[in-house]
């Protein structure tokens, strides 16, 4: 059985901040040893070779790149005989949302980060973004680990705004490089789930879609189940919430015109969906009761 470790117990600041980093700058493990955590863990690793397992896919891992993995995944890091550079950064998601970006990058931080553990499938378990350079992005962690570490006057502000910097940098580097695809790529699929990531407040009907990804409505609906682990209106409509999740914490926009916004044409559904997604309404939600 799988070993299960409880990080909120060794880590305070994950209960008071929702976050925690630990640098491992020569991390050797030669053989798969599956294990879960009670938070959701970014893997950032700086330097190094060797493969990330998550439940029963393996990844390749060949220098700078990003791992998530979520509440209750089994994962583990093989490396060879050199080791890895690793930074890991804890994260309680249900308990404290990811900090609000500038607009233009509020879109794209779902796709490196869900913004809660319901919206996690199986295309972002890992994702992996090439860096000509990690240091500034790891400079950036290493101020947050020692903050945690020191905790002089003012370091709680100090942690939320380094991390809000981090993911900035890393939505940043996104934008103008993109995203490592994943492997083994369908590609009729990939294109249509970066469409829906793109457009999702379009309206959307299953026969354009399947038009679009040149499958028959049924076929459709099987394949993109069996490679995101969604159903395809279930994995869109997750997306709007999370868009709507965004702009309910980055401003005082009614929240009728975010579920318009958004893609969604009715609020009674939209509130009813959110409150089932996220664990609260939209309302409690903007107003800072994240507790689920």
């Amino acid at each position: 059985m799988a070993q299960r470790f409880h990080l909120k117990r060794r880590h305070d600041s994950l209960r008071t901040l929702g976050i925690a980093v630990e640098h491992f700058p020569r991390y050797v493990n030669r053989a798969t040893n599956l294990h879960s955590l009670d938070v959701v863990l970014l893997s950032f690793i700086l330097g190094g070779r060797g493969h990330h397992q998550i439940d029963d896919e393996t990844f390749a891992v060949t220098g700078a790149s990003l791992a998530v993995t979520h509440y209750g995944q089994q994962h583990s890091i093989v490396t060879d005989a050199r080791g890895m550079d690793v930074m890991n950064v804890y994260l309680d998601l249900e308990h404290h949302p990811l900090p609000v970006l500038p607009r233009e990058l509020q879109a794209v931080l779902p796709l490196l980060l869900p913004l809660h553990p319901r919206f996690q499938h199986r295309l972002n378990r890992i994702v992996q973004l090439h860096f000509d350079d990690p240091k500034p992005f790891a400079a950036l962690l290493f101020s947050i680990e020692r903050e945690l570490a020191e905790r002089p006057a003012g370091y709680e502000e100090a942690v939320q705004l380094n991390w809000k910097l981090f993911l900035s940098q890393c939505c940043r580097h996104a934008l103008r490089s993109g995203f490592v695809p994943p492997k083994l790529t369908p590609h009729r699929l990939e294109e249509l789930r970066q469409h829906l990531d793109r457009a999702y407040a379009e309206p959307h009907s299953l026969e354009t879609l399947a038009k679009r990804a040149r499958l028959s409505r049924t076929s459709l609906c099987r394949a993109f189940k069996q490679y995101t682990g969604k159903r395809l209106f279930d994995y869109l409509i997750e997306r709007r919430i999370q868009a709507a999740m965004m702009q309910l914490r980055g401003g005082d926009e009614k929240v009728l015109s975010i579920t318009l916004n958004t893609g969604f044409r009715d609020l009674a559904y939209f509130n009813r969906k959110f409150k089932q997604l996220v664990g609260v309404t939209p309302t409690a939600y903007r107003d800072g009761a994240t507790r689920m």
